[in-house]
């Protein structure tokens, strides 16, 4: 029997080759699809940054990251001056104008405000603007890297529309970023506030104005505030969000929260950037700070292991030895086994470089080398080991050491040990301060501004020290140095200060001592007969006399500073900082006191033209008398600091011995004022 096979039913051929057209592209996607591996997205990354640094420095924050911030920031402002005498009030810029119209329109000052007896009572901002006795400036200044809130710093400041600012006060007046800028311009960002009686050249006579001395720029010593913080930043070469944690956590290991702060030292804000605030113990060493910060050890696991890495560096190459010692510095106290047995190493390189670490972590037995060097008059490291001597707290050694370096003939290590010995007083007041004030206050602690103020006012002699402090009518600092040969030291940075060298000085007498064209006159015929007063104010033209006047310095200078008023009626003739440091300097040049005259070297121009990031500046003398004093001041060569200037830092010495002429204007030699030693230094 035969089978019949059955077909498939036909199909349409157009359709089924539409169908196959379809299927054969979806079908090959399909093959390809599972064997084609997936394209990886681009990823964008940072270079590798490698730096060119010595061996032992690998693995510190300096050699993987790059620390920004460390120059002083320019801050300036537009400011108005009152108190002066007809000086002032001439014609102003109009943008200038505007602005403090302005300004003083915001702070309630206009016809409307008649109450009180002052200045601004019933004027209104362009009739103060015109007024005589009032002043347009400029206020520059330097804030120093890291600034916290709270800190103070100088200002420099040069007159608009006045020939002179003597007598003058500044209001206060906003400082931003920046060189000076008027209301209308682009406004940077405010970060401090200045205000404060000006300081003019102390050794130019008052109400002058032919001794060749400029009296319309001037100073206030310490009268900026910062009122917005600033911070250092370290930018990693390598971005890592790892490594930015491992940094952070490093620096807040080598410098931890000290009582009383709320934020730490280092705070990462990204895998790149990390904020640090200086520490509130290096304020006033902000420099070793910084250089302790490039120095950090990011891995803290093992800080022995490094220590004895960074301590045979120290001797194997001497050329690192200061980067050797802020390595080891930077470890903490962990690191002082290693350190100490370098103390008396034959080299000098090594010896130092330990000594200098040891003392910084506090380590007491540094004293004794560092004792040696600061009282071997052969070594040109006396005024560093003074320095590093100083850091041991709780030390009668060191206290009697630095006491008995202030006999010293040399200029340079005299001051410098009266300096680190009224810093150790100072520390000592404030933690005898703190302790009394929490106790009395069931606790509550005070804030470390209060203590720090309420120290710094008076410092009482005690049989260790010696030294002694007293704030003048609200002025000054009168510090008492009772050790040594008679000297006068006058300082132009900071806080004011006058500080008497030598036991008991008094006027000499027979004495006629003039100063200012005999405005100020000393007189005593003989020994026995007292010392009589006469004295001419130069604005008012009233005239004091005085039959007798205190002859022992300390109470003189607080007869010359203070103010006479219904709640303290004691006689004074209410002379400024500046008028009592002139005064002093012309009766010491009129042999009227057997002491030696000098003054602290002015920096503030250097740090401020710094800032402004220029080069180089031709500094004046004082007066045209090139053989008298010789402590620059400002450069009048130019309208505003920071135009067409630059400074020539000179790094040789810190003081200025004023020179003593003798009748025919030839100097006086004194032997016992060379500063060679702190050239060699």
């Amino acid at each position: 029997m035969t089978q019949r096979m059955s077909c498939p039913p036909r199909l349409n051929t157009s359709r089924s080759l539409l169908l196959c057209a379809l299927l054969v592209p979806v079908l090959v996607l399909s093959a390809c699809n599972r064997n084609k591996k997936p394209v990886p997205k681009p990823r964008i990354t940072a270079p590798n940054v490698t730096q060119d640094i010595p061996a032992p420095l690998r693995g510190t924050i300096g050699a993987e990251a790059r620390i920004s911030g460390l120059e002083p920031t320019l801050v300036s402002g537009i400011g108005f001056v009152v108190g002066l005498d007809g000086t002032g009030g001439l014609t102003i810029p109009e943008q200038y104008a505007a602005h403090l119209e302005r300004e003083m329109a915001l702070n309630g000052i206009g016809i409307g405000n008649s109450q009180g007896n002052n200045a601004t009572s019933g004027k209104t901002p362009s009739e103060l603007l015109r007024d005589p006795n009032t002043a347009a400036v400029i206020v520059q200044a330097a804030v120093p890297p890291g600034a916290r809130e709270g800190e103070s710093f100088d200002l420099y400041v040069r007159a608009i529309n006045a020939t002179s600012l003597e007598g003058g006060r500044l209001w206060s007046t906003d400082l931003r970023i920046g060189p000076p800028s008027a209301f209308g311009d682009l406004q940077a960002r405010v970060i401090g506030n200045a205000r404060g009686p000006i300081f003019l050249n102390p050794f130019a006579e008052p109400g002058g104005q032919y001794d060749g001395v400029t009296r319309d720029v001037g100073r206030v010593l310490d009268g900026g505030v910062v009122t917005f913080p600033t911070k250092i930043e370290i930018f990693l070469n390598n971005p890592s969000h790892l490594r930015a944690r491992q940094i952070a956590s490093a620096i807040n290991t080598a410098f931890p929260l000290p009582p009383g702060e709320r934020e730490p030292t280092a705070r990462g804000k990204d895998e790149s950037l990390i904020l640090v605030q200086i520490p509130s113990k290096y304020v006033n060493d902000r420099e070793h700070f910084l250089d302790l910060l490039s120095h950090i050890t990011i891995d803290q696991s093992y800080p022995e292991v490094y220590a004895r890495r960074y301590a045979q560096t120290l001797v194997s190459q001497p050329y690192l030895a200061g980067d050797m010692s802020l390595c080891l510095e930077a470890l903490g106290e962990r690191a002082l086994p290693f350190i100490s047995d370098l103390y008396d190493h034959p080299e000098m390189a090594p010896r130092l470089a330990a000594l200098r670490a040891g003392a910084e972590l506090g380590d007491p037995r540094v004293v004794q080398p560092l004792r040696s060097i600061a009282l071997n008059t052969a070594s040109k490291f006396r005024t560093d080991a003074i320095a590093l001597l100083s850091r041991i707290d709780q030390s009668i050694l060191v206290d009697t050491t630095l006491r008995d370096l202030l006999d010293e003939p040399v200029l340079a290590v005299r001051v410098e040990a009266y300096e680190r010995l009224m810093e150790r007083a100072l520390r000592s007041r404030r933690d005898r301060i703190a302790r009394m004030v929490n106790t009395q206050n069931g606790g509550i602690e005070a804030s470390r501004t209060q203590i720090e103020a309420l120290s710094r006012v008076y410092v009482p002699s005690d049989p260790v020290r010696g030294v002694a402090r007293e704030l003048i009518a609200g002025k000054f600092f009168l510090d008492i140095v009772p050790f040594g040969e008679p000297l006068i030291y006058i300082t132009q940075q900071k806080e004011p200060r006058i500080v008497l060298f030598g036991e008991r000085l008094a006027l000499q007498k027979p004495l006629l001592a003039t100063a200012w064209s005999d405005r100020l006159m000393l007189t005593a015929e003989d020994y026995n007969d007292p010392v009589r007063l006469y004295y001419r104010d130069e604005r008012t033209r009233v005239v004091s006399t005085m039959d007798e006047i205190p002859e022992r310095l300390p109470a003189l200078i607080e007869l010359l500073a203070h103010q006479p008023s219904p709640e303290d009626p004691r006689p004074g003739l209410g002379f400024s900082y500046a008028q009592v440091v002139g005064a002093l300097y012309q009766i010491a040049q009129d042999q009227g006191v057997e002491a030696a005259f000098t003054t602290e070297q002015d920096r503030l121009l250097a740090e401020l033209l710094g800032a402004a990031q220029t080069d180089e500046v031709t500094i004046r003398p004082e007066t045209s008398e090139s053989n008298q004093i010789l402590v620059p001041i400002d450069d009048p060569s130019s309208p505003v600091v920071g135009e067409n200037q630059a400074v020539v830092r000179d790094r040789r010495t810190l003081l200025v011995p004023v020179i003593r002429t003798d009748e025919q204007g030839k100097e006086i030699p004194r032997e016992d004022l060379t500063d060679r030693p702190a050239r060699e230094e």
